[in-house]
């Protein structure tokens, strides 16, 4: 059984191929591209021999990110599973940052879209990934909200130096550094998790995340 998962959530656009029998990437490719340049993946997945009749499951990292290349993203995907018949499971940044967290907890995860910092509030159990505040602008009146709480860091490596003065601003008990770059490759993993946890999701339901209006 084969999962084709795609992150399109800013400009490092990627996808992975991945065998749900041995739980490991068959392929992973990823390249810095315009956010408008989505319509050559197609051929990539040409090139690369990745047909896309033999892909059991679709996955699509729905957020956040840049709004036009997550569209379009969520877009071509939402296609390509009406189109063959199979199912489409979204996945959202967050939630790979829950499955690389070491232990159960409340989390704060950190990203950085154009001149935004985005976070939310999420919570890793024993049954998984749970939401305890939506994706939202770290603005100053989120900062002081915060500040009452000792909080757990999730930061992907790029951002955390750029995130250090507002780091100061808030009550951080302990950071994590995720070393990673393509989401799409955890993210598939997340996927094939909740497939086999029966969490489809109805394919007309599945929409990128955004932080503020879509533009």
């Amino acid at each position: 059984m084969l999962l084709l998962s795609l992150d399109t959530s800013y400009s490092y656009q990627n996808f992975t191929l991945f065998d749900c029998k041995s739980l490991s990437p068959l392929l992973v490719y990823g390249e810095d591209r315009d956010r408008k340049s989505l319509e050559i993946f197609p051929k990539i997945f040409q090139d690369l021999g990745i047909n896309l009749k033999e892909i059991n499951i679709f996955a699509v990292n729905v957020g956040p990110g840049y709004s036009t290349s997550l569209r379009v993203g969520v877009a071509m995907f939402k296609t390509y599973a009406q189109i063959s018949g199979k199912p489409l499971i979204p996945y959202s940044a967050y939630e790979v940052f829950a499955q690389l967290t070491p232990s159960e907890g409340r989390y704060l995860g950190i990203l950085k879209v154009s001149r935004y910092w985005i976070y939310s509030l999420f919570e890793k159990t024993s049954e998984g990934f749970k939401e305890l505040i939506k994706p939202s602008v770290l603005d100053d009146k989120a900062i002081e909200n915060l500040r009452t709480e000792r909080l757990v860091l999730v930061i992907p490596l790029p951002f955390s130096r750029e995130f250090q003065p507002l780091k100061e601003k808030l009550n951080i008990e302990k950071q994590i550094v995720l070393p990673f770059r393509t989401l799409s490759e955890v993210g598939a993993k997340v996927a094939y998790r909740k497939y086999l946890e029966g969490k489809k999701t109805d394919l007309f339901s599945v929409e990128p995340i955004y932080f503020r209006p879509a533009v």
